[in-house]
């Protein structure tokens, strides 16, 4: 059976990302509302949609959860952060609010971010992954942050011939970017990825700040939005969001490090790919444990095998023909994250969303998100039919 899943963890050795399996979705809607000509989905939508219930967190904090043994989703009006199954995602437009206490999600982020991480497999257009693009950061005479024992150039090029070696191993066929100390500039990334069939590209950094800032973070472009110029990368919105969250998860699970989220940005790199691209971060350069574990085969090994395990299952659930299999359920209890400011009062809503309603498929792109939906306007109801079981875009 051809299965809805999301992606969660198995194993506390090797993390492997399992397929867990929502139930079948025949002849469901979900239900949108027009705010500021902008949908959005209310959560008691997206609840029914996937069969979830309600978590009653006592007044602890004004975030609403719905969950079943496989799967939480937590978001807060007016805040970008959510979590999913307790990793650290960012929302592109804040939940909004009504007065009758209903949260709503905008249409995007549930389209691009949320149903692809439940349901990979209902991504259209995938494209089996043969290839996988490695791509160290800077080289040359840019050599990124300065670590206590050496360059950020030093280790992303170690960590991206590590990983090359694993993914070896699996089947895949590896093209670097760079294989030495030498400089690589963006546009001749783009077209070893245009060059490349089947491929994803996986683009290795390290984060720098503050002394005590530490874990990991990945990013994938952010989704294309109505109104705004299309980009190479938005053919791949879904499968780019699928993509990030699987390494992300893994990769905070097998090191154990902070999660600081799963991120969708405009980068120049990101916005020009034409296959699904990722930046992954596993550490901070200018914070001393982290440049000491990295200096370190272990912990380069956590992260090589952690990657190498999402690209595998990422690779199967992207494959035309997948049959999935049914694993015995998980149940993922969300971690600790670190706190997130506290949401600004919400301006009053008003919304009057119709049952059977359709959301409007987004067909133009965007930059990452401004503040959307706190506006005063009320606003307006959409009221098409929609039967989402289908794949999409």
């Amino acid at each position: 059976m051809k299965a809805s899943f999301l992606f969660s963890v198995l194993s506390a050795t090797l993390p492997l990302v399992a397929v867990a399996p929502l139930p079948a979705q025949e002849a469901t809607t979900w239900v949108t509302t027009t705010v500021n000509g902008a949908e959005y989905i209310s959560l008691n939508s997206i609840q029914s949609f996937y069969k979830l219930t309600a978590v009653d967190n006592k007044g602890k904090s004004a975030q609403k959860i719905i969950r079943n043994s496989n799967f939480s989703l937590g978001i807060t009006p007016g805040q970008r952060e959510a979590t999913t199954s307790g990793y650290r995602v960012r929302l592109t437009t804040p939940p909004i609010q009504d007065e009758q206490g209903v949260l709503y999600l905008s249409e995007t982020d549930f389209v691009k971010l949320i149903d692809p991480i439940l349901r990979p497999t209902y991504i259209a257009e995938r494209r089996e992954v043969k290839t996988v693009i490695i791509d160290p950061g800077h080289g040359g005479a840019d050599q990124g942050c300065k670590m206590p024992t050496g360059y950020e150039s030093d280790y992303t090029l170690k960590l991206a011939l590590e990983l090359a070696e694993a993914l070896k191993v699996e089947g895949f066929n590896v093209v670097l970017t760079r294989t030495g100390n030498y400089h690589v500039n963006d546009s001749q990334r783009v077209a070893i990825a245009k060059n490349t069939p089947n491929a994803i590209f996986v683009s290795l950094h390290l984060n720098e700040g503050r002394s005590d800032m530490t874990g990991v973070e990945t990013y994938c472009a952010a989704p294309l939005m109505p109104g705004k110029r299309t980009m190479d990368c938005h053919r791949h919105d879904a499968a780019n969001a699928a993509l990030a969250f699987t390494l992300h998860t893994h990769m905070v699970h097998a090191t154990q490090a902070p999660d600081r989220a799963c991120h969708r940005a405009h980068y120049t790199l990101l916005n020009t790919l034409n296959c699904p691209a990722v930046i992954v971060i596993p550490g901070y350069a200018t914070n001393v444990k982290d440049a000491a574990n990295l200096a370190t085969d272990a912990h380069r090994t956590k992260i090589v095998k952690s990657l190498t395990a999402g690209i595998v299952v990422f690779r199967d659930a992207m494959r035309p023909s997948a049959q999935i299999s049914n694993p015995a359920p998980l149940k993922t209890e969300p971690q600790k994250t670190e706190e997130t400011a506290k949401p600004e009062p919400d301006k009053k809503q008003t919304t009057t969303p119709k049952q059977n309603s359709k959301p409007t498929s987004s067909k133009s792109s965007s930059k990452q998100n401004k503040k959307s939906g706190n506006s005063k306007s009320k606003p307006k109801s959409s009221s098409k039919n929609s039967n989402k079981s289908r794949r999409r875009r």
